[in-house]
């Protein structure tokens, strides 16, 4: 049997027999032992040397996850995942962790495969915190979660799915924007390359994508004007943390958050993105955004905590992206926010926690 089938064969049997020898994990609030799994950087043989730097972010996640464990006073242990299924696996099993807080974005390197990590956990019947494989899934192939989007009547900029340059149908106005369609945080966007004007900068951008990216291209129809990030917390009843706003500096277009804004501290393109949450928004502006938002959270399923990255034109918002997994280290725009509404880091994460010994109490 190859060693791949054996791997896998050991998983499920693993699985099936905690499941059924009915150990029940602790309950008791006081004697908790949370797990903390992130993928380890490794790098990855698709994209550019650079795109490590978004990857090697989740270690302070994984330091802020376990600042706010000790204040809270529950028992940690860290799961990090390298390439290794089985004796990951066989950790979670000695481990017997009653919650896991989930922050891997990949396996080894990859992200088409961070919704494979949460199906271990289901399989094992383990609870973590976020959302489910499928939510995951479905939120990183960008074109999937548009049309769901589309579906819901949400508003998304005009796309088109481009396997290959030659697959282009026309029909959306320049300018767009050419980027990744399975990446996360900015992976592939440049502010200059990526935002393309005519039929020969989209063949030459999507070609690149295809090519160093190795999977089909999102081209979308860029849309000029404000741009928010709408942070969302809860299930049942979610809420909506103080409204970031982009505040660019650029005197040109494209006016985008690339990858040069979010990981090159003092970089040109990060001088000019500037977030604020304490931006003072119109009544019915920020209400249209908020249910827009909460809309788009509802419609792909997302639960525990998300952000809705959203454009407004004419006083219209259209939602760009939702990332159900977003970076909660303590500069990010989603600790931001939560400290805009008055929430202590710590307090998120216990929520985090309790919301995932909700779902296994409820089953």
């Amino acid at each position: 049997m190859p060693k791949v089938y054996q791997i896998y064969s050991r998983l499920f049997l693993n699985g099936t027999e905690m499941i059924k020898s009915g150990q029940k994990r602790r309950s008791d609030k006081r004697n908790l032992k949370v797990g903390i799994l992130f993928n380890v950087p490794v790098g990855s043989s698709k994209g550019e040397t650079i795109d490590y730097i978004s990857e090697a972010e989740v270690e302070d996640q994984v330091e802020a996850i376990q600042d706010a464990l000790k204040k809270l006073g529950f028992v940690h242990q860290l799961f990090p995942l390298k390439d290794d299924v089985e004796h990951f696996v066989k950790e979670l099993n000695e481990h017997k962790s009653d919650v896991i807080v989930n922050l891997c974005e990949a396996f080894f390197g990859d992200s088409h495969k961070e919704m494979h990590v949460p199906s271990i956990l289901e399989l094992l019947g383990i609870p973590y915190t976020g959302s489910s494989p499928l939510v995951l899934g479905l939120c990183n192939n960008k074109g999937f979660a548009k049309s769901v989007l589309e579906a819901n009547e949400i508003p998304t900029p005009e796309y088109q799915v481009l396997s290959r340059p030659e697959d282009w149908k026309k029909g959306i106005d320049f300018p767009l924007i050419v980027k990744p369609s399975r990446e996360h945080a900015s992976t592939g966007i440049s502010r200059k390359k990526s935002f393309v004007k005519n039929d020969e900068e989209l063949k030459n951008q999507v070609e690149y994508i295809n090519k160093r990216y190795k999977q089909p291209a999102l081209v979308e129809k860029y849309i000029d004007g404000r741009e928010f990030n709408v942070a969302i917390l809860g299930n049942e009843k979610p809420t909506i943390l103080p409204i970031s706003e982009i505040v660019f500096g650029f005197s040109d277009e494209p006016q985008i958050v690339d990858y040069a804004a979010k990981w090159f501290s003092g970089s040109y393109e990060d001088l000019n993105t500037t977030p604020t949450c304490t931006m003072k928004l119109e009544p019915q502006i920020k209400k249209s955004v908020e249910r827009i938002a909460l809309k788009a959270y509802k419609a792909l399923g997302c639960r525990d905590y998300a952000r809705v990255d959203i454009r407004l034109k004419d006083d219209r918002p259209f939602v760009l992206e939702v990332n159900p997994n977003p970076d909660i280290s303590r500069e990010a725009g989603f600790a931001r926010a939560l400290k805009a509404a008055g929430i202590p880091f710590e307090e998120f994460v216990r929520k985090l926690v309790f919301f995932a010994l909700k779902r296994r109490e409820s089953k």
